[in-house]
Protein backbone atom coordinates (compact mmCIF):
# COMPACT_ATOMS: atom_id res chain seq x y z
CA UNK A 1 0.00 0.00 0.00
CA UNK A 2 2.95 2.75 0.95
CA UNK A 3 4.17 1.95 -2.92
CA UNK A 4 0.73 3.08 -4.29
CA UNK A 5 1.25 5.49 -2.28
CA UNK A 6 4.67 6.82 -3.49
CA UNK A 7 3.52 5.95 -6.71
CA UNK A 8 0.64 8.18 -6.47
CA UNK A 9 3.03 11.21 -5.24
CA UNK A 10 5.14 11.03 -7.83
CA UNK A 11 3.02 10.69 -11.23
CA UNK A 12 1.30 13.91 -9.05
CA UNK A 13 4.20 15.61 -8.34
CA UNK A 14 5.39 15.16 -12.44
CA UNK A 15 2.13 16.29 -13.79
CA UNK A 16 1.77 19.46 -11.78
CA UNK A 17 5.38 20.40 -12.64
CA UNK A 18 4.08 19.78 -15.88
CA UNK A 19 6.22 17.02 -16.86
CA UNK A 20 4.73 14.55 -19.46
CA UNK A 21 4.35 10.78 -18.23
CA UNK A 22 5.39 8.71 -21.29
CA UNK A 23 5.46 4.78 -20.83
CA UNK A 24 9.29 4.47 -20.12
CA UNK A 25 8.84 7.36 -17.54
CA UNK A 26 6.06 5.83 -16.01
CA UNK A 27 7.88 2.52 -15.98
CA UNK A 28 10.84 4.01 -14.38
CA UNK A 29 8.86 5.95 -11.77
CA UNK A 30 6.67 2.81 -11.11
CA UNK A 31 9.86 0.39 -10.69
CA UNK A 32 11.20 3.10 -8.36
CA UNK A 33 8.24 3.40 -6.19
CA UNK A 34 8.00 0.01 -5.73
CA UNK A 35 11.83 -0.79 -5.74
CA UNK A 36 12.80 -1.79 -1.95
CA UNK A 37 16.57 -2.01 -2.88
CA UNK A 38 19.11 0.72 -3.91
CA UNK A 39 19.50 -0.20 -8.04
CA UNK A 40 21.90 1.28 -10.46
CA UNK A 41 20.83 2.38 -14.01
CA UNK A 42 22.08 -1.36 -15.09
CA UNK A 43 19.79 -2.74 -12.69
CA UNK A 44 16.71 -0.90 -13.87
CA UNK A 45 17.61 -1.49 -17.44
CA UNK A 46 18.26 -4.94 -16.69
CA UNK A 47 15.07 -5.36 -15.07
CA UNK A 48 12.64 -3.34 -17.38
CA UNK A 49 14.43 -4.31 -20.55
CA UNK A 50 11.85 -7.51 -20.80
CA UNK A 51 9.16 -4.86 -20.37
CA UNK A 52 9.90 -2.04 -22.40
CA UNK A 53 12.66 -3.40 -25.11
CA UNK A 54 13.46 -0.06 -26.33
CA UNK A 55 14.55 1.06 -23.28
CA UNK A 56 17.96 2.58 -22.94
CA UNK A 57 20.29 3.53 -20.49
CA UNK A 58 20.12 6.79 -21.52
CA UNK A 59 16.81 7.05 -21.08
CA UNK A 60 16.81 5.59 -17.66
CA UNK A 61 19.51 8.26 -16.78
CA UNK A 62 17.44 11.25 -17.76
CA UNK A 63 14.18 10.19 -16.03
CA UNK A 64 16.10 9.58 -12.64
CA UNK A 65 17.77 13.40 -13.16
CA UNK A 66 14.46 14.12 -13.86
CA UNK A 67 13.00 12.37 -10.31
CA UNK A 68 15.83 13.41 -8.38
CA UNK A 69 14.87 17.30 -9.60
CA UNK A 70 11.73 16.80 -8.25
CA UNK A 71 12.87 15.06 -5.07
CA UNK A 72 11.51 11.89 -5.81
CA UNK A 73 14.13 9.83 -5.52
CA UNK A 74 18.00 10.35 -3.75
CA UNK A 75 21.28 9.82 -5.74
CA UNK A 76 23.48 7.69 -3.33
CA UNK A 77 27.24 6.89 -4.37
CA UNK A 78 28.56 4.75 -1.67
CA UNK A 79 32.08 5.54 -3.73
CA UNK A 80 31.85 3.21 -6.09
CA UNK A 81 31.82 3.51 -9.67
CA UNK A 82 27.87 3.96 -10.46
CA UNK A 83 25.38 5.69 -8.59
CA UNK A 84 22.43 3.76 -6.33
CA UNK A 85 19.27 5.40 -6.24
CA UNK A 86 16.44 5.25 -3.63
CA UNK A 87 12.63 6.98 -3.26
CA UNK A 88 13.05 9.77 -1.24
CA UNK A 89 11.40 8.91 1.80
CA UNK A 90 12.56 10.15 5.94
CA UNK A 91 16.06 10.77 6.56
CA UNK A 92 17.89 7.69 7.05
CA UNK A 93 21.29 5.96 7.07
CA UNK A 94 22.41 3.19 5.04
CA UNK A 95 24.53 -0.16 6.22
CA UNK A 96 26.55 -2.02 3.21
CA UNK A 97 27.60 -5.41 3.41
CA UNK A 98 31.25 -5.71 2.56
CA UNK A 99 31.11 -9.18 0.76
CA UNK A 100 27.58 -8.72 -1.60
CA UNK A 101 27.03 -5.35 -1.23
CA UNK A 102 23.64 -5.55 0.16
CA UNK A 103 22.64 -2.18 1.22
CA UNK A 104 19.74 -1.62 3.84
CA UNK A 105 18.21 1.24 5.53
CA UNK A 106 18.39 2.24 8.94
CA UNK A 107 16.91 5.15 11.33
CA UNK A 108 18.81 7.05 13.49
CA UNK A 109 18.62 10.77 14.46
CA UNK A 110 20.38 12.78 12.57
CA UNK A 111 24.16 13.91 13.78
CA UNK A 112 23.30 17.48 13.42
CA UNK A 113 26.38 17.90 16.02
CA UNK A 114 28.92 16.81 13.40
CA UNK A 115 26.87 19.36 10.90
CA UNK A 116 27.79 22.32 13.66
CA UNK A 117 31.14 21.30 14.83
CA UNK A 118 32.18 21.29 11.09
CA UNK A 119 30.54 24.71 10.49
CA UNK A 120 32.47 26.10 14.06
CA UNK A 121 35.84 23.98 13.38
CA UNK A 122 36.13 25.25 9.14
CA UNK A 123 33.96 28.16 8.19
CA UNK A 124 31.71 25.99 6.13
CA UNK A 125 28.09 26.57 5.48
CA UNK A 126 27.23 22.94 6.04
CA UNK A 127 24.32 21.48 3.53
CA UNK A 128 24.23 17.49 4.40
CA UNK A 129 26.75 15.08 5.35
CA UNK A 130 27.14 11.36 4.30
CA UNK A 131 27.36 8.41 6.78
CA UNK A 132 28.13 5.03 5.42
CA UNK A 133 28.25 1.69 8.07
CA UNK A 134 29.45 -1.07 6.68
CA UNK A 135 29.48 -4.86 8.09
CA UNK A 136 28.53 -8.51 7.19
CA UNK A 137 24.95 -8.92 6.38
CA UNK A 138 23.62 -12.37 8.18
CA UNK A 139 23.50 -14.22 4.71
CA UNK A 140 27.21 -13.46 4.29
CA UNK A 141 28.68 -14.67 8.17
Amino acid sequence: MANHHRLQKGFEVLKKSGIRITPQRLAILEYMATSESHPTVGEIYKDLQGVLPSLTTATIYSNLKCFKKYNLINELSFGEVCSRFEWTTSFHYHIRCEFCGKIVDFYYPKLMEVEEFANIRTGFNVSHHFFEVKGICPKCQ
